[in-house]
C-alpha cells in the first residue's frame, strides 16, 4: 500500500510538472521560431558585403514573421513582465530570445549603412520598408 502512494504521488508529481510546461508550449515554439529567424537574419547581414544577401535575408526573414506579428504583439500585451521575470519554463527560451535581440541590435548599424550607401537599390528599399513594416507590427 504504501508503494502504491508513492507511485500514485510521483505519478501526480509528474503530471503536474508536464502541464505546467504543455501551459507555454505555444509561446516556446513561437519564441524559438522568432529567435532563430532573427539568429538567422543577423548572421547573414554580418556576413554580407553587397545587397543581394541583404535582400535574400531579409525578405526571408519578414516572409517568415510577417505571420507571427500578432501572435507575439499578444504575448507582448498580455505578458509584459516576461521580459523581466518569465515564468520558469520559459526562462532558458527568454534568455535566448533576448541574446537574438541584442546580437540583431548590434547589426542595425550595418543594416542601415548598407540601405543608405545602396539608396538607389529599389529591392534593397522595398525589402528594408517590407522588414520595418513588419518589425514595427511587434
Amino acid at each position: 500500500m504504501k508503494t502504491y502512494r508513492i507511485l500514485t504521488v510521483a505519478l501526480v508529481a509528474a503530471l503536474l510538472v508536464g502541464c505546467g510546461a504543455a501551459k507555454f508550449a505555444e509561446e516556446k515554439t513561437l519564441l524559438t521560431t522568432v529567435t532563430k529567424a532573427m539568429e538567422a537574419l543577423t548572421g547573414a547581414i554580418e556576413k554580407a558585403d553587397a545587397p543581394e544577401p541583404v535582400i535574400a535575408a531579409l525578405g526571408t526573414f519578414s516572409d517568415k514573421i510577417e505571420s507571427f506579428v500578432p501572435a507575439m504583439k499578444k504575448i507582448n500585451d498580455e505578458h509584459p513582465e516576461w521580459e523581466t521575470n518569465p515564468p520558469d519554463e520559459l526562462k532558458g527560451t527568454m534568455e535566448k530570445f533576448k541574446s537574438a535581440t541584442e546580437g540583431f541590435q548590434g547589426v542595425l548599424p550595418k543594416l542601415l549603412q548598407m540601405s543608405n550607401d545602396h539608396a538607389d537599390n529599389p529591392q534593397l528599399q522595398d525589402a528594408f520598408r517590407k522588414f520595418q513594416s513588419v518589425v514595427g507590427g511587434l
